[in-house]
């Protein structure tokens, strides 16, 4: 049985966070971010867990988080970049409910990554490099239910972009 969640993916920079907060705001639904399930469990930010346990011990804790998943209903969840680009993830995340693909232009996803700041995956990587890992994870990606592509799009366009496809799609009430 699918559940009824909605379940925002994308790269770094997509708005995965401040969507999902918007979007769970106008559907009157809470807000889960798989990063910060992760920070409370481990008690220690997702930056010091790359440095301390290194991304493959990160990998595993969001592969818990995903069994986390499994017991929420009527979510708004944003999961982490990396999250669903491993073999398998997409159909689970689906079997979540609707599953919704913030793209956008890689430079300006990378420029609104850098303001944020702090991001373990941007350390000591050149645009090139960053580039070829959002072409990585595009496969993935692209199996969501519905993209909305955030290229030159203020967080309130592409959460207003979102409610009309999950209406199209008859996927949620709205």
């Amino acid at each position: 049985m699918r559940r009824d969640n909605v379940v925002i993916v994308g790269f770094m920079g997509a708005g995965k966070s401040v969507c999902g907060r918007l979007l769970a705001r106008r559907l009157g639904r809470c807000f889960v971010e798989t990063d910060d399930m992760i920070v409370a469990s481990e008690g220690r930010s997702i930056p010091e867990i790359f440095r301390e346990a290194g991304e493959e011990r990160f990998r595993q804790l969001e592969a818990e988080m995903l069994d986390a998943l499994a017991l929420k209903s009527g979510d708004v969840i944003a999961t982490g970049g990396g999250l669903p680009c491993r073999e398998g993830r997409m159909e689970r995340l689906r079997e979540l409910g609707t599953v919704v693909w913030l793209d956008g232009d890689v430079r300006e996803l990378l420029a609104r990554a850098l303001r944020v700041g702090d991001r373990p995956m941007l350390d000591g990587r050149s645009g090139d490099e960053i580039e070829e890992l959002y072409r990585s994870r595009r496969p993935y990606y692209g199996q969501a239910h519905i993209t909305i592509d955030t290229t030159g799009r203020s967080a309130d366009q592409v959460v207003s972009l979102v409610l009309a496809a999950l209406r199209d799609a008859h996927a949620v009430r709205a």
